[in-house]
């Protein structure tokens, strides 16, 4: 019996972590989405695409933003081997780190070469400026949303 209850509690323990996780992965996901969308908000209005050029646009930009992301996390990946390599690792391994750090940045840079000529086949060439200013102007946004944001629930504590 005392087996029975072991097993039903670790059952349920284990059910309820799973299942935080998931609603973790799910907010994760719900702020994703609400950052895309208001994104994609911000852009359209600040690029004024005609319904033609959005149509062409926003499946490469897409694209585009996509492989960003990969090498973001590429990026992160090798910024946490950077911090725990300190120590650990000889100078021919850290050579081929800083090398290989090296070569995920001119992947990037040829990935922005890559969608600005498809982009300048898209849009007018001042589109292609706006874009990338806009690009910066909602980082900034975003950021000044996030620090009001911090400051507010700290207010509130």
């Amino acid at each position: 019996m005392k087996q029975l209850i072991g097993i039903l509690i670790f059952t349920l323990a284990a059910f309820s972590c799973l299942q935080s996780n998931a609603q973790k992965d799910n907010e994760h996901q719900d702020r994703w989405e609400r950052y895309r969308t208001e994104k994609v908000a911000f852009l359209t209005t600040t690029l004024d695409l005609t319904p033609e050029e959005a149509q062409k646009f926003w499946p490469v930009y897409n694209e585009m933003e996509k492989l960003k992301a990969d090498f973001q996390r590429k990026r992160r990946e090798m910024e946490s081997e950077v911090r725990d390599a300190e120590g650990k690792l000889s100078d021919k391994e850290m050579i081929a780190l800083t090398r290989a750090h090296v070569a995920v940045n001119k992947e990037e840079a040829n990935l922005h070469e890559k969608y600005n000529e498809q982009f300048l086949k898209i849009l007018p060439p001042v589109k292609v400026i706006k874009l990338y200013k806009a690009e910066n102007e909602f980082r900034m946004h975003m950021f000044k949303k996030y620090r009001e944001k911090r400051r507010s629930d700290e207010e509130r504590k």
